[in-house]
């Protein structure tokens, strides 16, 4: 079991997007090259202030927003600085978020250069469907042919571990499209799928339509019975469901996820980022300006929009809800030892549910049976009540 003290994983937030999608509600803007200039300058100041908590890490994750809307120079002068705080060749997965119009003839084999120099070795396409109408719905700014093209660059340059995010729960949404999105992504060698149902989050344009009657949301009954069409058919063809929207050949788990669902320790910088170190949550400001302002004044306390002390409580109900996201569940004894707690004394209700055939203990984890995990919101209710 690795240290629970020690902050293995960072995050860092790129919040720049050459277009907004209908669908997200991260923290992203479109923004001029002064403005990300001076975003990227302060990103570097957070980093360095911070770097007492990169000694012992082994992921870095770079997210957004676009992290590939970024400059080569940008992006260049960032990763340099990280270098210099971090020794990049001891970690062991260092994953970029990319969308697939970013990767194209003229700049793959500056990618590689550049993915190559600092140790990058996992890219994350935010692809969401190689279907082209379901691509303008969601107002993405690729196609089905920019998307494929990227994946054989990626593949074609002998860079193998990328991970395909894709959507599903449109209400128009047919399970014959969806075969063919996770078809075509294992055809072109996608080594991991992020498989999401569409959320209608506040302050979204698709959120504004649904509140207008303009589109509508699916069945839950239907969208879970798609859910399970889409882990049975991924099984079939080797993707291991390790968690409960995501899926990779044998050697492909996506580290910095179980970083998260194991509720280890990880630090994070940039705006809207949160960090989860000593048992506190912080969340950094979601204004650039004030982001930009407070850190060129030195002032990185104040960049803390949100700090929460956990209680004991807190961090074993995070514990539950995160561990048991996770196909194998939670190790009863490593949990006991961790928190000092009988997780099936804490939970009394955990009992009756496994009488249930609802959780079950396999090999010493505490997990949701497979054909029930879809409802873990609802299990963690029962759970807790």
């Amino acid at each position: 079991m690795e240290d629970i003290n020690k902050i293995y994983g960072l995050y860092i937030h790129i919040p720049f997007c050459d277009h907004i999608c209908a669908y997200c509600d991260f923290t992203k803007m479109i923004a001029n090259d002064d403005k990300k200039e001076k975003y990227i300058s302060s990103l570097i100041k957070e980093a360095k202030y911070k770097a007492n908590n990169f000694k012992d890490l082994k992921s870095i994750y770079i997210g957004g927003g676009t992290p590939s809307s970024l400059s080569f120079d940008l992006l260049e002068r960032l990763l340099n600085e990280l270098s210099k705080l971090i020794n990049l060749s001891n970690i062991q997965e260092f994953t970029f978020e990319a969308n697939p119009n970013d990767i194209n003839d003229d700049n793959i084999d500056n990618w590689i250069d550049l993915f190559n120099k600092y140790h990058i070795n996992r890219i994350s396409l935010g692809i969401q469907s190689f279907n082209n109408k379901k691509l303008i719905f969601l107002r993405r700014n690729h196609n089905k042919k920019i998307a494929i093209h990227a994946l054989d660059l990626l593949h074609n340059h002998h860079f193998n571990n990328v991970n395909c995010d894709l959507i599903y729960g449109l209400y128009q949404d047919k399970y014959i499209n969806i075969l063919k999105d996770m078809k075509i992504a294992i055809k072109h060698h996608v080594k991991h799928i992020s498989y999401y149902s569409l959320i209608l989050e506040e302050k979204t344009i698709l959120y504004d339509l649904f509140k207008k009657g303009q589109i509508l949301e699916m069945d839950g009954d239907k969208e879970s019975k798609y859910y399970y069409k889409i882990v049975k058919f991924l099984s079939k063809h080797h993707f291991n469901q390790y968690e409960i929207s995501n899926f990779s050949k044998d050697g492909y788990q996506s580290y910095h996820n179980l970083l998260t669902w194991n509720n280890m320790h990880y630090a994070a910088i940039g705006i809207s980022a949160s960090s989860y170190i000593d048992n506190i949550r912080s969340t950094n400001t979601n204004k650039i300006n004030d982001y930009i302002n407070l850190i060129n004044e030195n002032r990185f306390d104040e960049i803390i929009k949100e700090k929460n002390v956990l209680s004991k409580d807190d961090i074993i109900y995070e514990a539950l809800i995160l561990g048991l996201r996770k196909k194998e569940g939670i190790n009863l004894n490593e949990f006991k030892e961790r928190y000092n707690e009988d997780l099936l004394v804490y939970y009394k209700n955990i009992n009756n549910l496994i009488k249930d055939n609802i959780l079950e203990i396999k090999d010493g984890n505490l997990r949701i049976l497979c054909d029930k995990i879809y409802l873990e919101n609802a299990i963690i209710n029962k759970i807790i009540d």
